[in-house]
């Protein structure tokens, strides 16, 4: 996962990579490709605190639910 253009403290990657793990179970080897085109990277450079305060678990399900919505149209 190439994160070069942002910058992410610790806790930051610590959440990407929990979401990722969680993305990997609903969307298996695909997780990765999709965290990285979702807007949940560029949020929480912009919103740390915000993206901070839901777990991984309620992004990966925000970020699957808009990658099957993207994808069905």
């Amino acid at each position: 996962m190439v994160l070069d253009s942002f910058e992410f403290d610790e806790l930051d990657l610590e959440l990407v990579f929990y979401i990722r793990d969680e993305l990997e179970k609903l969307l298996g080897n695909k997780a990765t490709e999709v965290l990285m085109k979702s807007t949940l990277l560029p949020l929480l450079q912009s919103d740390p605190l915000y993206v901070h305060h839901y777990d991984e678990k309620y992004w990966a399900e925000q970020i699957y639910l808009n990658y099957h919505r993207e994808t069905k149209e």
